[in-house]
């Protein structure tokens, strides 16, 4: 088990934050950041989104594109309407078109959609692995960080995408140009972890086959941020001072709609997924980087230390004998928070 420590530099220009990554290596560039979500079933995929735009807004991240895993007809509106609060409405969003994909009743994308501003058009739109193909293609070699907070049915597709005229293969786009894949994902239970799926993984059992196929064939290196250090049972929960923010946010309200009333407290596994991503472990947790996620096509896995394949997966840090979670809560909240800087 191997920890690094991640520091910010607080002499650097607001777009060029000097940081250090998992790997030691200075960073001297925002990180370049595609976000996949399923942005529907529960509010965390929201606050993810607000606390990736308050990073932007710091300088630390460059939003290349986003991705949206689901059918809901809804979704990749209330992504641009997240997006237009934070003064980002051009951000390119590709959609699952003409392709199997989950559909599933909202709580509060209809609402999100209809009632802030956005101009997301379907029929404009790019279908999400000709978006990852075109973005990625720009970017220089090994540069980009992919994050999924929902299912993996994008990664699946681009991971088969075949190599057309001018045009590298899914799996030899992925080996040049990203860097890392940060997942939401996984119940890491005991050492060596496993996961019986007694605590539910809807991100990996919603879309099966697209979880087990690019888990298994991906060819680079793999992170993922599991229930324990961010979801039931970590008992890390942020939310309800979303209250304290503008009515005219859009975050806020998805989660007053996904509690019926009132923004509450709900875990941070999308968000904590988002802040990883960016700042990488610094003082906020450690890390398992040896072995790799055996899954079997049921969604159960174990950790496998006979083979070291670049995949890990964090773990809560304790500051003298307990977890730090409310350490994480302060960080995470006052991202959460943030009033856009390019907002409305």
């Amino acid at each position: 088990m191997v920890c690094y420590l991640t520091t910010v530099s607080t002499s650097a220009a607001p777009k060029q934050v000097v940081l250090h990554g998992d790997d030691g290596q200075r960073e001297s560039h925002p990180v370049k950041i595609i976000f996949d979500t399923d942005m529907h079933t529960d509010c965390d995929d929201a606050g993810a989104l607000a606390v990736l735009h308050a990073l932007a807004d710091r300088g630390e991240c460059e939003i290349l594109a986003m991705m949206c895993s689901t059918k809901d007809p809804y979704s990749a509106s209330a992504i641009d309407a997240i997006n237009t609060y934070y003064g980002r409405p051009d951000i390119p969003i590709g959609i699952i078109k003409h392709r199997n994909g989950v559909k599933l009743k909202s709580k509060y994308t209809e609402g999100l959609a209809t009632t802030f501003p956005n101009d997301f058009n379907v029929d404009e739109a790019k279908d999400a692995i000709r978006l990852y193909r075109d973005v990625l293609e720009n970017q220089a070699d090994h540069s980009v960080i992919i994050v999924t907070v929902g299912y993996l049915t994008n990664i699946k597709d681009l991971l088969q995408l075949p190599a057309e005229a001018g045009h590298l293969s899914g799996v030899e786009l992925i080996k040049r140009k990203v860097r890392k894949w940060v997942c939401m994902g996984g119940n890491f239970i005991g050492y060596p972890a496993k996961d019986d799926l007694a605590l539910g993984n809807e991100n990996f059992v919603r879309d099966p086959l697209s979880s087990y196929y690019s888990i298994s064939n991906w060819p680079g290196k793999l992170v993922f941020a599991g229930r324990e250090v961010c979801s039931v049972p970590s008992g890390l929960e942020i939310g309800e001072d979303l209250n304290k923010t503008s009515v005219d946010n859009p975050v806020r309200r998805a989660y007053e709609l996904w509690f019926g009333g009132v923004a509450k407290n709900r875990h941070v596994a999308d968000l904590v997924t988002v802040l990883y991503a960016v700042r990488g472990l610094r003082d906020y947790w450690l890390i398992e980087d040896k072995g790799y996620m055996y899954m079997l096509p049921d969604m159960t896995f174990k950790w496998d230390f006979a083979i070291d394949k670049d995949q890990a997966y964090l773990l809560k840090k304790e500051v003298n004998n307990e977890p730090n979670d409310r350490y994480i809560e302060s960080v995470l909240n006052e991202l959460l928070i943030s009033f856009p800087k390019k907002g409305n």
